[in-house]
């Protein structure tokens, strides 16, 4: 996916899935002290900068993350900032390396539906057992899954509305949940989408829609800038 500027693609209020690798790919948060302190982090400033935390799920080099922007895209892009470049001076620092941390800019696509909000938190749950590091999610603790499978308490995590709406009751959300899970796990071999490499996540024709007012967008504002040039160019002394 080519690069986009992030405020053209996230908006205020917006449904997010986040996602960011460690620079070079290494593995950078393969130790629990590392993870546990992205996730206090992100409990920390969750509230000052107004987003919710549907789900999340990190690996030894990378981590998903979806959510809501309760405030403005700017708070949003702020938090980012400020967690990623404390978590990453920590790890320098404990690791006696330096450089960066967080490989380029964060990945941030928006979500259009409850439904596209579930594929994406199942998504995420499986990252880890699809790896072979674990033989089911349940046995892996830095993920939501547990919270959501299974009622776990999980401080850092806003129920999505898209799982209050799978059921009445605490008992049938976590069975409908962990039914959910188990029929993609079976079915994993046959289809498989990776949501980390997508600007949009929805209904197809919103999809395509979204992307071609972003291609116009660009589009305009290059025109505007190549015109800006122009003028600077012919007004200049020979």
């Amino acid at each position: 996916m080519a690069y986009r500027p992030r405020y053209q693609i996230i908006l205020d209020g917006a449904i997010f899935h986040v996602t960011w690798q460690c620079h070079n790919y290494h593995w950078l948060l393969r130790y629990d002290w590392a993870k546990k302190l992205y996730y206090h982090l992100l409990l920390k400033y969750k509230e000052k900068y107004r987003v919710s935390f549907y789900s999340y799920h990190f690996m030894d080099n990378h981590i998903h993350l979806s959510g809501k922007i309760e405030g403005t895209k700017e708070a949003f892009s702020a938090l980012f900032q400020v967690v990623n470049s404390q978590v990453a001076k920590a790890i320098n620092k404990q690791l006696k390396r330096r450089g960066q941390v967080v490989l380029d800019r964060f990945k941030s696509p928006c979500i259009q539906t409850d439904q596209a909000l579930l594929a994406v938190m199942h998504y995420q749950d499986l990252n880890s057992w699809r790896v072979g590091k674990v033989e089911h999610p349940k046995m892996y603790c830095w993920s939501s899954y547990r919270h959501y499978a299974y009622g776990e308490r999980d401080p850092l995590i806003t129920p999505a509305p898209s799982y209050l709406g799978l059921a009445d009751t605490d008992e049938e959300r976590q069975r409908f949940y962990r039914q959910m899970v188990e029929r993609i796990m079976s079915e994993e071999g046959t289809r498989r989408r990776d949501y980390s490499k997508v600007r949009y996540i929805g209904d197809p024709d919103w999809v395509k829609k979204r992307n071609e007012e972003l291609k116009e967008t660009l589009w305009i504002k290059r025109e505007a800038y190549l015109k800006r040039q122009q003028r600077l160019y012919s007004q200049a002394p020979p």
